[in-house]
């Protein structure tokens, strides 16, 4: 029997395009259902549907950060509030929680969930067992690497310092009514700070790189650089003094983060850490939005997976708009597994919506 696993990761899907008032919601950044939804298809059928297929959802597959980030206490994540803004996320895109519960349905196929730094609250156990109820009983989830056959999967966060959760602390209780998601530094900030950008410029979170977008708006955008970095002091100021103690950021701590910190790292160098380990000859991240292969060590390979939301690319390389629907294919070949990553094209898709 073949033996396949498809990675897939960053879709960061909101609560749907329409919002409740009719209009087109800004802060959903997803328009690949379709295009998803047609793949799940095509390898559970025809020349696959013989195979065994693992879907490993590699991180930030829910944008729950952006449910509902304006309410007071946005930042403050409780298991009954993950849990409505997973309901409200799986009930604007019912089409893919239905592809998935019909892909999963198969005794032969697999779905792994593995934690991003955008969909912590897949921490919570009381939304594992929503996801297993909503979508299929099966599905597994994993904080951490997944190993298997010398390739190692993971996120990316963990090796960013500003997106790094503490494995040692994912939940705070002290003086709280009830527990809340340890959130890192980055999460504070699209929160508090991002998601009002976003507001203004539906493409904010899009646009890389991140030191030509600042000059851009220099020059084409004052005002709203000048709000972001309003914005930038006030969230820090009250990162600084909140009332919870063990929630507030200190003044080493940003500073650490800030000398830190990446818009749009690639991760070669985490690769390349783990790829010098003994038994491990594949790393796969997703996080960077950044589709790539890369060999780091002689004979060893660094893919990432990418994203599937639309990017503007203001570098010459790459300028312009552009959405490519990426994953990593892995095939298991006289019983070692090689990785390929590919670019989903569909096999119906007619038209799509686009986000400009």
């Amino acid at each position: 029997m073949r033996r396949i696993k498809l990675v897939v990761s960053d879709f960061h899907l909101g609560t749907g395009r329409s919002a409740p008032d009719g209009s087109v919601n800004n802060l959903e950044d997803f328009i690949s259902d379709e295009a998803f939804i047609d793949m799940l298809e095509f390898y559970r059928t025809g020349e696959y549907a013989d195979a065994e297929v693992e879907l490993i959802l590699n991180g930030d597959i829910f944008e729950c950060l952006a449910v509902d980030p304006f309410l007071e206490g946005a930042d403050m994540i409780t298991e009954p509030k993950s849990l409505a803004r997973l309901d409200a996320i799986l009930d604007g895109h019912p089409e893919m929680a239905r592809a998935l519960r019909t892909f999963a349905d198969d005794p032969a196929r697999r779905v792994v969930f593995i934690v991003g730094n955008h969909d912590q609250d897949l921490l919570w156990e009381g939304v594992q067992k929503r996801i297993r109820e909503r979508i299929h009983p099966s599905v597994r989830f994993i904080h951490g690497p997944y190993r298997f056959d010398g390739i190692q999967v993971e996120h990316g966060n963990q090796h960013e310092v500003q997106n790094r959760i503490d494995p040692h602390k994912m939940f705070l209780t002290k003086g709280l009514p009830e527990p809340i998601l340890n959130l890192p530094w980055g999460s504070d900030l699209f929160i508090n700070l991002l998601m009002r950008l976003k507001q203004r410029r539906p493409y904010i979170n899009r646009v890389r790189p991140f030191r030509l977008a600042v000059w851009w708006s220099l020059l084409h955008d004052l005002r709203t650089l000048l709000a972001g970095i309003w914005y930038f002091l006030v969230v820090m100021l009250k990162a600084r003094f909140r009332k919870q103690v063990q929630r507030r950021i200190t003044f080493v701590k940003t500073l650490r983060v800030l000398f830190g910190f990446s818009a749009w790292p690639t991760l070669e160098d985490a690769a390349r850490r783990i790829l010098a380990q003994d038994g491990v000859h594949t790393v796969i991240f997703g996080h960077t939005h950044i589709p790539l292969t890369r060999h780091p060590v002689p004979g060893k390979t660094y893919i990432n997976s990418g994203t599937w939301i639309p990017n503007s690319n203001l570098h010459i390389a790459g300028l312009g708009w552009n959405l490519m629907q990426t994953y990593v294919y892995i095939e298991y070949e006289s019983e070692r597994p090689r990785a390929r990553l590919k670019l989903w094209h569909g096999r119906r898709m007619v038209e799509e919506d686009i986000i400009l």
